[in-house]
């Protein structure tokens, strides 16, 4: 990793920001629920003289890949392999789930969290051709009138 954070602490002032691995306990709400659990090997810029750390861009990937984990949501890359592999577009992937295809992006680069719903979504669309072809024609989700 390059160092990309300053060497001089944003708490105490002083030149002793270094990089140092450290646990960390994460208690995030996602999608409406609370998830806790712990990275014992953490990496942070980590002052020497105060203790105070910075969760920089690598720190927080790391703990967003932890939380998909312990959410059970497919992780960025599976979703890109997945798509990939069956010679879907994101702008057709994104149709077939009803979103923008920013928000597809944002999946696929790490950048966003997909909802739990949609992650299952998500996974019968790339299981089941199926329903793919259902999605595809507009027509054959509507429903007969009951009224």
């Amino acid at each position: 990793m390059a160092q990309d954070f300053s060497p001089r602490c944003s708490k105490c002032r002083e030149r002793a920001v270094s990089l140092a691995t450290v646990p960390y306990h994460a208690v995030i709400e996602n999608d409406g629920r609370q998830y806790e659990f712990d990275i014992s090997n953490l990496v942070v810029p980590r002052c020497e003289n105060c203790g105070n750390f910075v969760l920089h861009d690598d720190a927080n990937r790391r703990i967003t890949a932890e939380l998909r984990k312990v959410v059970g949501l497919l992780a960025p890359d599976e979703i890109r392999v997945h798509r990939e592999r069956l010679g879907l577009s994101q702008d057709e992937l994104a149709h077939h789930l009803g979103i923008t295809t920013p928000t597809l992006t944002g999946w696929e680069t790490g950048a966003l969290i997909q909802p739990r719903s949609l992650d299952r979504f998500l996974r019968a669309i790339l299981t089941m051709p199926e329903l793919r072809m259902k999605l595809a024609d507009e027509h054959s989700l509507e429903l007969a009138s009951t009224v």
